[in-house]
């Protein structure tokens, strides 16, 4: 009994080592897409911007290089989220439910933050104008200053969705751990 518990106990250990790097690689697939978008609304805001940020080469100055500037702007977003959700999600028993609902958990962390990325974007498609434009550091060069600080505005509030999808995250890991004890209270029970 004791050698089962304790290969039980590994192995739960290894999911969670395991862990970080998938929800790094999902924030960084997340990165990607969501800067196909923004890509698609201001391309200037990559080669006005993003592009000398993240060092990016001439020849990948397109949308493969907004790709680019997306896994590297995110990916490292995973670290902060694993550090966090990981280790709170030890409270679901058996390493199967750990597993189904840790991955599920990162993908209500990303939803949650695409969503937020997303009503920012309408929000600045419908009320950014050349009168009405946040206070962002526009470079001279750029033309179309509305929909670069559009996509300005989405990037800024997609952080903010990542922060409010760890507590997404969180909900959903508690809500599991509860109806989980439930359903063995009910058995012991019955």
């Amino acid at each position: 009994m004791y050698n089962i518990n304790m290969k039980l106990i590994l192995l739960k250990m290894l999911i969670f080592i395991i862990l970080f790097p998938v929800i790094c690689f999902i924030a960084g697939i997340y990165g990607f897409l969501h800067d196909q978008i923004s890509y698609t609304v201001s391309p200037e805001y990559f080669t006005q911007l993003k592009f000398a940020q993240f060092n990016i080469q001439n020849n990948l100055h397109n949308r493969l290089g907004a790709g680019i500037v997306g896994i590297m702007a995110t990916w490292w977003m995973g670290i902060i989220i694993g550090i966090i959700i990981i280790p709170i999600g030890l409270i679901i028993p058996n390493w199967k439910n750990y597993l189904k609902i840790m991955l599920k958990s990162f993908i209500y962390v990303s939803l949650t933050a695409f969503i937020i990325g997303i009503i920012a974007l309408f929000y600045g498609l419908i009320f950014f104008n050349v009168n009405n434009l946040p206070n962002f550091n526009i470079p001279n060069n750029v033309i179309d200053k509305v929909n670069f600080c559009v996509i300005g505005n989405m990037h800024n509030f997609s952080y903010i969705g990542g922060l409010v999808g760890i507590l997404v995250g969180i909900v959903y890991i508690v809500i599991k751990k509860i109806k989980i004890k439930k359903c063995l209270f009910k058995e012991i029970n019955e």
